[in-house]
Protein backbone atom coordinates (compact mmCIF):
# COMPACT_ATOMS: atom_id res chain seq x y z
CA UNK A 1 0.00 0.00 0.00
CA UNK A 2 3.39 2.32 0.04
CA UNK A 3 3.13 4.45 -2.77
CA UNK A 4 5.59 3.11 -5.87
CA UNK A 5 9.26 3.92 -4.60
CA UNK A 6 10.76 3.86 -8.09
CA UNK A 7 8.24 6.05 -9.39
CA UNK A 8 8.84 8.41 -6.72
CA UNK A 9 12.48 8.16 -6.87
CA UNK A 10 12.64 8.77 -11.02
CA UNK A 11 10.40 11.80 -10.40
CA UNK A 12 12.61 13.48 -7.64
CA UNK A 13 15.67 12.55 -10.13
CA UNK A 14 14.09 14.10 -12.99
CA UNK A 15 12.69 17.07 -10.85
CA UNK A 16 16.54 17.60 -9.71
CA UNK A 17 17.94 17.45 -13.10
CA UNK A 18 15.83 20.03 -14.49
CA UNK A 19 16.65 22.45 -11.61
CA UNK A 20 20.27 21.92 -11.86
CA UNK A 21 19.60 22.68 -15.83
CA UNK A 22 17.38 25.60 -15.26
CA UNK A 23 20.30 27.11 -13.47
CA UNK A 24 23.25 26.04 -15.33
CA UNK A 25 21.09 27.51 -18.66
CA UNK A 26 20.58 30.63 -16.95
CA UNK A 27 23.84 30.44 -15.97
CA UNK A 28 25.20 30.17 -19.45
CA UNK A 29 23.40 32.64 -21.02
CA UNK A 30 24.11 35.43 -18.22
CA UNK A 31 27.92 34.92 -18.11
CA UNK A 32 29.89 38.15 -18.93
CA UNK A 33 31.36 36.64 -21.85
CA UNK A 34 28.68 35.33 -23.72
CA UNK A 35 26.12 38.32 -24.94
CA UNK A 36 28.52 39.12 -27.89
CA UNK A 37 28.92 35.31 -28.89
CA UNK A 38 24.87 34.50 -28.62
CA UNK A 39 23.87 37.94 -30.21
CA UNK A 40 26.42 36.86 -33.42
CA UNK A 41 24.89 33.39 -33.33
CA UNK A 42 21.53 34.57 -33.37
CA UNK A 43 22.07 36.91 -35.96
CA UNK A 44 23.63 34.07 -38.92
CA UNK A 45 20.75 31.79 -37.85
CA UNK A 46 17.12 32.01 -38.80
CA UNK A 47 15.11 32.70 -35.73
CA UNK A 48 12.63 30.22 -37.00
CA UNK A 49 15.11 27.23 -36.19
CA UNK A 50 16.52 28.78 -33.05
CA UNK A 51 15.75 31.79 -30.44
CA UNK A 52 19.34 32.78 -29.77
CA UNK A 53 18.98 36.00 -27.55
CA UNK A 54 19.77 36.20 -23.84
CA UNK A 55 15.92 36.38 -23.41
CA UNK A 56 14.81 33.89 -24.91
CA UNK A 57 17.33 31.78 -22.99
CA UNK A 58 16.27 32.83 -19.61
CA UNK A 59 12.45 32.28 -20.34
CA UNK A 60 13.41 29.02 -21.24
CA UNK A 61 15.59 27.94 -17.89
CA UNK A 62 12.30 29.88 -15.82
CA UNK A 63 10.35 27.71 -17.71
CA UNK A 64 12.16 24.38 -16.91
CA UNK A 65 12.57 25.57 -12.94
CA UNK A 66 8.60 25.87 -12.78
CA UNK A 67 8.02 22.56 -14.51
CA UNK A 68 10.72 20.81 -12.15
CA UNK A 69 8.30 21.39 -9.37
CA UNK A 70 5.33 20.07 -11.08
CA UNK A 71 7.68 16.83 -12.25
CA UNK A 72 8.05 15.95 -8.71
CA UNK A 73 4.84 15.68 -7.92
CA UNK A 74 4.36 13.80 -10.87
CA UNK A 75 1.71 16.15 -13.12
CA UNK A 76 0.63 15.11 -16.23
CA UNK A 77 0.93 19.01 -17.69
CA UNK A 78 4.51 19.37 -16.46
CA UNK A 79 5.77 16.46 -18.12
CA UNK A 80 3.61 17.55 -21.37
CA UNK A 81 6.10 20.77 -20.60
CA UNK A 82 9.38 19.45 -20.01
CA UNK A 83 9.25 16.91 -22.54
CA UNK A 84 8.22 19.60 -25.54
CA UNK A 85 11.32 21.76 -24.07
CA UNK A 86 13.79 19.10 -23.64
CA UNK A 87 12.90 18.10 -27.41
CA UNK A 88 13.05 22.13 -28.64
CA UNK A 89 16.76 21.87 -26.21
CA UNK A 90 17.99 19.12 -28.05
CA UNK A 91 17.01 20.46 -31.42
CA UNK A 92 18.93 23.87 -30.98
CA UNK A 93 21.77 22.44 -29.22
CA UNK A 94 21.93 20.67 -32.99
CA UNK A 95 21.75 23.14 -35.06
CA UNK A 96 24.09 25.75 -32.76
CA UNK A 97 26.91 22.97 -32.90
CA UNK A 98 26.13 22.26 -37.02
CA UNK A 99 26.69 26.00 -36.84
CA UNK A 100 30.25 26.11 -34.99
CA UNK A 101 31.35 23.40 -37.69
CA UNK A 102 30.05 24.87 -40.76
CA UNK A 103 31.44 28.46 -39.92
CA UNK A 104 34.39 27.29 -38.32
CA UNK A 105 34.79 30.16 -35.52
CA UNK A 106 37.28 28.90 -33.05
CA UNK A 107 35.97 31.09 -30.18
CA UNK A 108 32.47 28.73 -30.81
CA UNK A 109 34.46 25.66 -31.17
CA UNK A 110 35.96 25.63 -27.79
CA UNK A 111 32.86 27.00 -26.34
CA UNK A 112 30.44 24.56 -28.04
CA UNK A 113 33.70 22.02 -26.60
CA UNK A 114 33.28 22.84 -23.16
CA UNK A 115 29.89 23.67 -22.00
CA UNK A 116 27.99 22.80 -25.53
CA UNK A 117 28.55 19.19 -25.22
CA UNK A 118 27.70 18.84 -21.52
CA UNK A 119 24.31 20.26 -22.03
CA UNK A 120 23.22 18.29 -24.53
CA UNK A 121 24.16 14.97 -22.85
CA UNK A 122 22.21 16.36 -19.89
CA UNK A 123 19.25 16.93 -21.99
CA UNK A 124 19.63 13.86 -23.74
CA UNK A 125 19.11 11.91 -20.48
CA UNK A 126 16.48 14.37 -19.11
CA UNK A 127 14.14 13.52 -22.25
CA UNK A 128 15.30 9.85 -22.04
CA UNK A 129 14.14 9.42 -18.31
CA UNK A 130 10.96 11.85 -18.77
CA UNK A 131 9.93 9.41 -21.71
CA UNK A 132 10.99 6.31 -19.96
CA UNK A 133 9.01 7.02 -17.06
CA UNK A 134 6.08 8.89 -19.03
CA UNK A 135 3.14 6.38 -17.59
CA UNK A 136 3.95 7.56 -14.19
CA UNK A 137 3.16 11.33 -14.98
CA UNK A 138 -0.62 10.50 -14.76
CA UNK A 139 -2.24 13.28 -12.31
CA UNK A 140 -5.87 14.50 -13.16
CA UNK A 141 -6.03 17.65 -14.80
CA UNK A 142 -9.01 19.78 -14.79
CA UNK A 143 -10.21 20.89 -18.39
CA UNK A 144 -11.34 24.08 -16.96
CA UNK A 145 -8.52 25.38 -15.60
CA UNK A 146 -6.47 24.51 -19.20
CA UNK A 147 -9.24 27.16 -20.64
CA UNK A 148 -8.40 29.58 -18.17
CA UNK A 149 -4.67 29.36 -18.36
CA UNK A 150 -4.80 30.32 -22.59
CA UNK A 151 -7.45 32.62 -22.04
CA UNK A 152 -5.34 34.52 -19.43
CA UNK A 153 -2.34 33.84 -22.33
CA UNK A 154 -4.46 35.14 -25.09
CA UNK A 155 -5.15 38.53 -23.20
CA UNK A 156 -1.66 38.82 -21.80
CA UNK A 157 0.00 38.74 -24.85
CA UNK A 158 -2.58 40.75 -26.74
CA UNK A 159 -2.48 43.16 -23.81
CA UNK A 160 1.72 42.79 -24.07
CA UNK A 161 1.80 43.73 -27.91
CA UNK A 162 -0.60 46.71 -27.78
CA UNK A 163 1.83 48.22 -25.26
CA UNK A 164 4.26 47.35 -26.61
CA UNK A 165 3.20 49.03 -30.37
CA UNK A 166 2.59 52.24 -27.82
CA UNK A 167 5.55 52.21 -26.57
CA UNK A 168 7.32 51.52 -30.43
CA UNK A 169 5.28 55.10 -31.36
CA UNK A 170 5.84 56.95 -28.14
CA UNK A 171 9.46 56.63 -28.66
CA UNK A 172 10.05 57.05 -32.61
CA UNK A 173 12.91 58.85 -32.11
CA UNK A 174 14.90 55.31 -31.01
CA UNK A 175 14.64 54.41 -34.73
CA UNK A 176 16.56 55.52 -37.76
CA UNK A 177 13.66 55.17 -39.72
CA UNK A 178 10.18 55.30 -40.07
CA UNK A 179 8.45 52.53 -38.09
CA UNK A 180 4.87 51.42 -39.80
CA UNK A 181 1.70 49.86 -37.68
CA UNK A 182 2.86 46.21 -39.17
CA UNK A 183 6.34 47.65 -38.44
CA UNK A 184 5.10 48.27 -34.86
CA UNK A 185 3.48 45.28 -34.50
CA UNK A 186 6.40 42.97 -35.59
CA UNK A 187 8.85 44.90 -32.97
CA UNK A 188 6.53 44.38 -30.44
CA UNK A 189 5.69 40.67 -31.41
CA UNK A 190 9.41 39.51 -31.69
CA UNK A 191 10.36 41.56 -28.96
CA UNK A 192 8.20 39.37 -26.67
CA UNK A 193 10.39 36.42 -27.12
CA UNK A 194 14.13 37.93 -27.55
CA UNK A 195 13.65 38.63 -31.31
CA UNK A 196 14.90 42.39 -33.14
CA UNK A 197 13.03 43.82 -35.38
CA UNK A 198 13.60 44.60 -38.85
CA UNK A 199 13.67 48.56 -38.45
CA UNK A 200 16.89 49.37 -37.27
CA UNK A 201 17.47 51.34 -34.31
CA UNK A 202 19.21 54.71 -34.05
CA UNK A 203 21.19 53.59 -31.43
CA UNK A 204 22.51 50.57 -29.53
CA UNK A 205 21.20 52.21 -26.07
CA UNK A 206 17.97 52.62 -27.59
CA UNK A 207 17.88 49.39 -28.97
CA UNK A 208 18.62 47.70 -25.36
CA UNK A 209 16.02 49.62 -23.83
CA UNK A 210 13.31 48.84 -25.82
CA UNK A 211 14.35 44.77 -26.03
CA UNK A 212 14.56 44.94 -22.27
CA UNK A 213 11.15 46.27 -21.64
CA UNK A 214 9.75 44.18 -24.80
CA UNK A 215 11.50 41.04 -22.90
CA UNK A 216 10.50 41.87 -19.63
CA UNK A 217 6.96 41.55 -20.72
CA UNK A 218 7.25 38.15 -22.71
CA UNK A 219 8.86 36.76 -19.32
CA UNK A 220 5.77 38.21 -17.78
CA UNK A 221 3.64 36.42 -19.96
CA UNK A 222 5.44 33.11 -19.95
CA UNK A 223 5.40 32.95 -16.42
CA UNK A 224 2.01 33.62 -15.72
CA UNK A 225 0.88 31.37 -18.00
CA UNK A 226 2.72 28.50 -17.18
CA UNK A 227 2.20 29.45 -13.58
CA UNK A 228 -1.51 28.81 -14.30
CA UNK A 229 -1.13 25.94 -16.59
CA UNK A 230 0.60 23.97 -14.10
CA UNK A 231 -1.21 24.72 -11.06
CA UNK A 232 -3.45 21.57 -9.05
CA UNK A 233 -6.84 20.96 -9.44
CA UNK A 234 -8.58 23.32 -7.67
CA UNK A 235 -11.73 21.68 -5.73
CA UNK A 236 -14.43 23.70 -3.72
CA UNK A 237 -15.63 21.08 -1.33
CA UNK A 238 -19.04 20.40 0.01
CA UNK A 239 -20.33 17.56 2.16
CA UNK A 240 -22.99 16.36 -0.08
CA UNK A 241 -26.27 15.09 1.95
CA UNK A 242 -26.11 11.65 1.13
CA UNK A 243 -22.22 11.55 2.71
CA UNK A 244 -23.30 13.37 5.45
CA UNK A 245 -25.92 11.11 6.48
CA UNK A 246 -23.52 8.04 5.90
CA UNK A 247 -20.85 9.81 8.12
CA UNK A 248 -23.71 10.33 10.53
CA UNK A 249 -24.50 6.39 10.35
CA UNK A 250 -20.76 5.50 10.56
CA UNK A 251 -20.69 7.99 14.20
CA UNK A 252 -23.62 6.16 15.63
CA UNK A 253 -21.77 2.87 15.24
CA UNK A 254 -18.39 4.14 16.24
CA UNK A 255 -17.44 2.86 19.69
CA UNK A 256 -14.14 3.92 19.57
CA UNK A 257 -14.45 7.36 18.14
CA UNK A 258 -11.79 9.96 18.08
CA UNK A 259 -12.81 13.22 19.50
CA UNK A 260 -11.97 15.12 16.48
CA UNK A 261 -14.44 12.33 14.67
CA UNK A 262 -17.53 14.86 14.90
CA UNK A 263 -15.86 17.51 12.47
CA UNK A 264 -15.50 15.27 9.66
CA UNK A 265 -19.26 16.81 9.27
CA UNK A 266 -18.08 20.34 8.73
CA UNK A 267 -19.70 21.25 5.39
CA UNK A 268 -16.40 22.38 3.52
CA UNK A 269 -14.76 19.01 3.76
CA UNK A 270 -15.60 16.08 1.44
CA UNK A 271 -14.85 12.56 1.73
CA UNK A 272 -13.08 9.44 0.99
CA UNK A 273 -14.58 5.90 1.89
CA UNK A 274 -12.46 2.69 2.47
CA UNK A 275 -13.70 -0.05 -0.31
CA UNK A 276 -15.80 -2.00 1.84
CA UNK A 277 -16.91 1.64 2.94
CA UNK A 278 -16.93 0.57 6.91
CA UNK A 279 -14.24 3.74 7.02
CA UNK A 280 -14.03 7.54 5.78
CA UNK A 281 -11.63 10.05 5.74
CA UNK A 282 -12.81 13.68 5.47
CA UNK A 283 -10.51 16.14 3.95
CA UNK A 284 -10.01 19.79 2.06
CA UNK A 285 -8.13 21.02 -0.45
CA UNK A 286 -5.97 24.31 -0.19
CA UNK A 287 -2.82 25.43 -2.11
CA UNK A 288 -2.21 21.96 -3.54
CA UNK A 289 -2.68 19.85 -0.29
CA UNK A 290 -5.22 17.61 0.65
CA UNK A 291 -5.32 18.19 4.53
CA UNK A 292 -7.36 15.24 6.63
CA UNK A 293 -7.63 16.31 10.42
CA UNK A 294 -7.81 13.82 13.12
CA UNK A 295 -8.40 10.25 12.74
CA UNK A 296 -9.94 8.12 10.20
CA UNK A 297 -13.98 7.64 11.09
CA UNK A 298 -15.46 3.88 11.09
CA UNK A 299 -13.71 0.37 11.60
CA UNK A 300 -10.46 0.73 12.61
CA UNK A 301 -9.76 -2.50 10.70
CA UNK A 302 -10.38 -1.05 7.45
CA UNK A 303 -7.98 2.01 7.68
CA UNK A 304 -5.51 0.95 5.77
CA UNK A 305 -7.84 0.87 2.93
CA UNK A 306 -9.19 4.38 3.37
CA UNK A 307 -5.81 5.69 3.82
CA UNK A 308 -4.81 4.20 0.48
CA UNK A 309 -7.86 5.93 -1.35
CA UNK A 310 -7.04 8.70 0.22
CA UNK A 311 -3.40 8.65 -1.11
CA UNK A 312 -4.15 7.78 -4.67
CA UNK A 313 -6.91 10.68 -4.97
CA UNK A 314 -4.03 12.84 -4.23
CA UNK A 315 -1.37 11.72 -6.67
CA UNK A 316 -4.56 11.44 -9.45
CA UNK A 317 -4.76 15.41 -8.82
CA UNK A 318 -1.23 15.97 -7.91
CA UNK A 319 -2.12 17.28 -4.56
CA UNK A 320 0.76 16.69 -1.59
CA UNK A 321 -1.03 14.39 1.23
CA UNK A 322 -1.27 15.55 4.51
CA UNK A 323 -2.61 14.80 8.02
CA UNK A 324 -2.84 17.26 10.71
CA UNK A 325 -3.96 16.47 14.02
CA UNK A 326 -4.02 12.92 14.16
CA UNK A 327 -3.47 10.48 17.45
CA UNK A 328 -0.54 8.33 18.12
CA UNK A 329 -2.42 5.32 17.43
CA UNK A 330 -3.75 6.63 13.64
CA UNK A 331 -0.27 8.48 13.21
CA UNK A 332 1.58 4.79 13.10
CA UNK A 333 -0.83 3.48 10.92
CA UNK A 334 -0.45 6.42 8.82
CA UNK A 335 3.46 6.09 8.45
CA UNK A 336 3.34 2.35 8.56
CA UNK A 337 0.74 2.25 5.55
CA UNK A 338 2.67 5.01 3.56
CA UNK A 339 6.21 5.13 4.88
CA UNK A 340 5.31 9.24 5.28
CA UNK A 341 6.99 11.28 8.17
CA UNK A 342 5.60 11.91 11.50
CA UNK A 343 5.95 15.18 13.68
CA UNK A 344 4.69 15.61 16.92
CA UNK A 345 2.45 18.97 16.48
CA UNK A 346 1.22 19.69 20.43
CA UNK A 347 -1.39 17.91 22.71
CA UNK A 348 -5.08 17.64 23.35
CA UNK A 349 -6.45 18.85 26.39
CA UNK A 350 -8.54 16.21 28.29
CA UNK A 351 -10.80 16.21 31.68
CA UNK A 352 -11.56 12.87 33.14
CA UNK A 353 -14.81 14.10 34.44
CA UNK A 354 -14.92 11.81 37.46
CA UNK A 355 -11.65 13.00 38.29
CA UNK A 356 -12.00 16.30 37.93
CA UNK A 357 -11.94 19.02 41.48
CA UNK A 358 -11.25 22.53 41.84
CA UNK A 359 -9.72 21.59 45.23
CA UNK A 360 -6.32 21.81 46.41
CA UNK A 361 -2.93 23.45 45.59
CA UNK A 362 -2.69 23.29 42.13
CA UNK A 363 -6.17 24.33 41.65
CA UNK A 364 -6.02 27.62 43.56
CA UNK A 365 -5.97 30.42 40.51
CA UNK A 366 -8.65 28.51 38.99
CA UNK A 367 -10.78 28.19 42.12
CA UNK A 368 -10.10 32.06 42.82
CA UNK A 369 -11.62 33.15 39.58
CA UNK A 370 -14.24 31.03 40.00
CA UNK A 371 -15.54 32.52 43.42
CA UNK A 372 -14.81 36.06 42.02
CA UNK A 373 -17.18 35.65 38.92
CA UNK A 374 -19.82 33.91 41.07
CA UNK A 375 -19.53 37.03 43.38
CA UNK A 376 -20.21 39.48 40.33
CA UNK A 377 -23.70 37.91 39.78
CA UNK A 378 -22.49 35.37 36.64
CA UNK A 379 -24.11 31.62 36.68
CA UNK A 380 -24.20 28.96 33.65
CA UNK A 381 -26.09 26.56 32.27
CA UNK A 382 -26.41 23.75 30.10
CA UNK A 383 -28.14 21.94 27.32
CA UNK A 384 -28.77 19.75 24.44
CA UNK A 385 -29.71 21.20 21.22
CA UNK A 386 -32.23 18.64 20.79
CA UNK A 387 -33.80 20.11 24.49
CA UNK A 388 -33.60 24.11 23.58
CA UNK A 389 -37.07 25.82 21.75
CA UNK A 390 -36.58 26.90 18.40
CA UNK A 391 -36.39 30.50 19.49
CA UNK A 392 -34.14 30.30 21.99
CA UNK A 393 -31.78 28.99 19.74
CA UNK A 394 -32.38 31.64 16.79
CA UNK A 395 -31.54 34.22 19.96
CA UNK A 396 -28.84 32.13 21.41
CA UNK A 397 -27.17 31.97 17.59
CA UNK A 398 -27.96 35.75 16.74
CA UNK A 399 -26.60 36.63 19.97
CA UNK A 400 -23.77 35.04 19.77
CA UNK A 401 -23.02 36.45 15.62
CA UNK A 402 -22.97 39.12 17.01
CA UNK A 403 -20.20 38.75 19.19
CA UNK A 404 -17.57 37.70 16.45
CA UNK A 405 -17.58 42.02 14.78
CA UNK A 406 -16.92 40.73 11.91
CA UNK A 407 -13.59 38.52 12.93
CA UNK A 408 -11.88 36.30 11.07
CA UNK A 409 -13.86 32.51 12.59
CA UNK A 410 -10.91 30.15 13.01
CA UNK A 411 -10.25 26.69 13.39
CA UNK A 412 -11.11 23.83 11.11
CA UNK A 413 -9.27 20.97 12.95
CA UNK A 414 -11.56 20.81 15.79
CA UNK A 415 -14.17 23.37 14.54
CA UNK A 416 -17.85 22.08 13.38
CA UNK A 417 -18.59 25.56 11.26
CA UNK A 418 -22.16 25.53 13.17
CA UNK A 419 -23.73 26.95 16.01
CA UNK A 420 -26.76 25.39 17.92
CA UNK A 421 -28.15 24.22 14.50
CA UNK A 422 -30.71 21.60 14.41
CA UNK A 423 -28.56 19.38 12.16
CA UNK A 424 -26.85 18.78 15.22
CA UNK A 425 -28.87 17.73 17.59
CA UNK A 426 -26.50 15.88 20.36
CA UNK A 427 -24.33 19.29 21.04
CA UNK A 428 -23.89 20.34 23.88
CA UNK A 429 -24.61 24.18 24.76
CA UNK A 430 -23.34 26.17 27.64
CA UNK A 431 -24.18 29.95 27.92
CA UNK A 432 -23.38 32.44 30.99
CA UNK A 433 -25.44 34.77 32.07
CA UNK A 434 -25.11 38.19 33.44
CA UNK A 435 -28.18 40.41 34.57
CA UNK A 436 -30.58 38.44 32.59
CA UNK A 437 -28.13 39.02 29.59
CA UNK A 438 -26.87 36.33 27.72
CA UNK A 439 -22.93 37.30 28.04
CA UNK A 440 -21.10 34.18 26.85
CA UNK A 441 -21.25 30.64 25.02
CA UNK A 442 -19.37 27.39 24.28
CA UNK A 443 -20.43 24.40 22.06
CA UNK A 444 -19.39 20.87 22.59
CA UNK A 445 -19.92 18.04 19.69
CA UNK A 446 -20.50 14.55 20.66
CA UNK A 447 -17.28 12.20 21.09
CA UNK A 448 -18.29 8.50 20.44
CA UNK A 449 -21.10 7.25 23.18
CA UNK A 450 -19.65 9.01 26.31
CA UNK A 451 -17.53 12.02 25.60
CA UNK A 452 -17.20 15.84 24.61
CA UNK A 453 -15.35 17.70 22.15
CA UNK A 454 -14.70 21.77 22.32
CA UNK A 455 -15.74 23.25 19.17
CA UNK A 456 -16.90 26.83 20.17
CA UNK A 457 -16.17 29.42 22.16
CA UNK A 458 -17.36 32.78 22.00
CA UNK A 459 -18.12 35.59 24.58
CA UNK A 460 -19.60 39.07 25.18
CA UNK A 461 -16.60 41.92 24.60
CA UNK A 462 -18.25 43.75 27.54
CA UNK A 463 -18.07 39.76 29.40
CA UNK A 464 -15.58 39.94 32.32
CA UNK A 465 -12.34 37.24 32.34
CA UNK A 466 -13.57 34.07 33.87
CA UNK A 467 -16.56 33.08 32.11
CA UNK A 468 -15.12 31.04 30.19
CA UNK A 469 -13.70 28.84 33.13
CA UNK A 470 -17.57 29.12 34.68
CA UNK A 471 -18.58 27.67 31.55
CA UNK A 472 -16.63 24.85 31.58
CA UNK A 473 -17.11 24.35 35.27
CA UNK A 474 -20.93 23.78 34.37
CA UNK A 475 -20.00 21.87 31.68
CA UNK A 476 -18.40 19.33 33.73
CA UNK A 477 -20.71 19.46 36.70
CA UNK A 478 -23.59 18.39 33.85
CA UNK A 479 -21.42 16.24 32.29
CA UNK A 480 -21.35 14.27 35.88
CA UNK A 481 -24.98 14.00 35.46
CA UNK A 482 -25.37 12.65 31.91
CA UNK A 483 -23.12 9.84 31.91
CA UNK A 484 -20.33 11.99 29.90
CA UNK A 485 -17.18 10.52 30.96
CA UNK A 486 -14.25 12.81 29.52
CA UNK A 487 -14.49 16.06 27.47
CA UNK A 488 -11.67 17.51 25.02
CA UNK A 489 -11.06 21.20 25.06
CA UNK A 490 -8.76 23.44 23.28
CA UNK A 491 -5.83 21.96 21.18
CA UNK A 492 -2.39 23.19 22.35
CA UNK A 493 0.47 23.52 20.14
CA UNK A 494 4.02 23.25 20.72
CA UNK A 495 2.41 22.33 24.22
CA UNK A 496 5.73 20.49 25.58
CA UNK A 497 8.26 23.66 24.69
CA UNK A 498 5.74 26.01 26.05
CA UNK A 499 6.08 23.68 29.66
CA UNK A 500 9.29 23.10 29.42
CA UNK A 501 10.91 26.49 28.16
CA UNK A 502 10.99 28.16 31.37
CA UNK A 503 12.28 25.53 33.62
CA UNK A 504 15.25 25.07 35.33
CA UNK A 505 17.74 22.45 33.50
CA UNK A 506 16.00 23.30 30.25
CA UNK A 507 18.94 22.99 27.19
CA UNK A 508 19.45 25.95 25.08
CA UNK A 509 17.98 24.36 21.98
CA UNK A 510 14.56 24.59 23.94
CA UNK A 511 14.91 27.91 25.48
CA UNK A 512 15.57 28.97 22.04
CA UNK A 513 12.40 27.29 20.67
CA UNK A 514 10.88 28.40 23.52
CA UNK A 515 11.21 32.09 22.79
CA UNK A 516 10.35 31.68 19.43
CA UNK A 517 7.02 30.18 20.02
CA UNK A 518 6.47 33.49 22.74
CA UNK A 519 7.11 35.67 19.96
CA UNK A 520 4.74 34.13 17.39
CA UNK A 521 1.84 33.79 19.90
CA UNK A 522 1.63 37.39 19.65
CA UNK A 523 0.35 37.03 16.20
CA UNK A 524 -1.43 32.92 16.47
CA UNK A 525 -2.20 32.69 20.56
CA UNK A 526 -0.49 29.20 20.86
CA UNK A 527 1.36 30.34 24.33
CA UNK A 528 -2.42 31.76 25.89
CA UNK A 529 -4.44 28.65 24.54
CA UNK A 530 -1.99 26.39 26.42
CA UNK A 531 -2.17 28.69 29.68
CA UNK A 532 -5.69 28.51 29.89
CA UNK A 533 -6.13 24.64 28.82
CA UNK A 534 -3.35 24.24 31.75
CA UNK A 535 -5.36 25.82 34.34
CA UNK A 536 -7.76 22.85 34.22
CA UNK A 537 -4.81 19.94 35.13
CA UNK A 538 -6.07 17.66 31.72
CA UNK A 539 -4.42 15.02 30.54
CA UNK A 540 -2.49 15.38 27.86
CA UNK A 541 -2.72 13.48 24.37
CA UNK A 542 -0.01 14.12 21.68
CA UNK A 543 -1.54 14.97 18.42
CA UNK A 544 0.33 14.50 15.10
CA UNK A 545 1.00 16.20 11.49
CA UNK A 546 1.87 13.43 8.58
CA UNK A 547 3.74 14.51 5.39
CA UNK A 548 5.43 12.34 2.49
CA UNK A 549 8.64 14.32 3.51
CA UNK A 550 10.36 16.66 4.55
CA UNK A 551 10.90 19.02 1.82
CA UNK A 552 6.61 19.35 2.13
CA UNK A 553 6.88 20.47 5.25
CA UNK A 554 6.90 24.23 4.66
CA UNK A 555 3.85 24.14 1.81
CA UNK A 556 1.90 22.12 4.43
CA UNK A 557 2.33 24.18 7.36
CA UNK A 558 1.32 27.28 5.08
CA UNK A 559 -1.98 25.39 3.73
CA UNK A 560 -2.67 24.43 7.84
CA UNK A 561 -2.42 27.84 8.49
CA UNK A 562 -4.85 29.09 6.13
CA UNK A 563 -7.61 26.18 6.35
CA UNK A 564 -7.06 27.16 9.94
CA UNK A 565 -7.49 31.51 9.08
CA UNK A 566 -4.36 32.35 10.35
CA UNK A 567 -3.27 33.21 7.10
CA UNK A 568 -5.85 35.49 5.01
CA UNK A 569 -7.85 33.24 2.65
CA UNK A 570 -7.22 35.96 -1.18
CA UNK A 571 -8.32 33.92 -3.24
CA UNK A 572 -12.30 32.65 -2.05
CA UNK A 573 -13.54 33.18 -5.81
CA UNK A 574 -14.18 29.87 -7.04
CA UNK A 575 -11.79 29.10 -9.95
CA UNK A 576 -11.80 25.35 -10.11
CA UNK A 577 -14.90 22.83 -11.04
CA UNK A 578 -17.25 22.28 -7.98
CA UNK A 579 -17.83 18.70 -7.35
CA UNK A 580 -19.42 16.71 -4.80
CA UNK A 581 -18.43 12.97 -3.37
Amino acid sequence: MQPNLKSARASKLISTLLYLQSLALFGFFSAHALPHFVRRLGNEVHPSLILSTEVASILTAACLFMTARGIKLRRRRAWIIATSLQTLLIATSLIRSGHYILNGHEQSKIIFKALGISHLLSEVLILWLLVHFRKEFMTFADSRTRRQSLLHLLRVTVLSVVLGVLIVYSDTDSFSTHVSFIQAIEIAMKGLVGISGSVPFASQHAKNRLELFLGGLGFLVAVTSLAKFLRPTIRSTQLSQENSLKVRDILNRTLDADSLSYFALRDNKTVIWSKNAKAVISYSVTNGVMITTGDPVGDRESWPSAISEFVSEAQLHGWIPAVYGCSEVAGEIWVRETGYEALEIGDEAILDVGDFTVEGATMKNLRQTLNRINRDGYSAQSSYVRDLTPEFREKLSLTAQSWRENQTERGFSMALGRFCNEQDPDCLITWAMHENEIVAALQFVPWGKTGLSLDLMRRSPDAQTGVNELMIQQTVTFAASHKVSQLSLNFATFRSIFERGNKLGAGPITRINHRVLVFLSRFFQMESLYRFNAKFAPRWEPRFVVFPSIGNLVQVGYAILKVEAFIPDFSKRFRGKRIRR
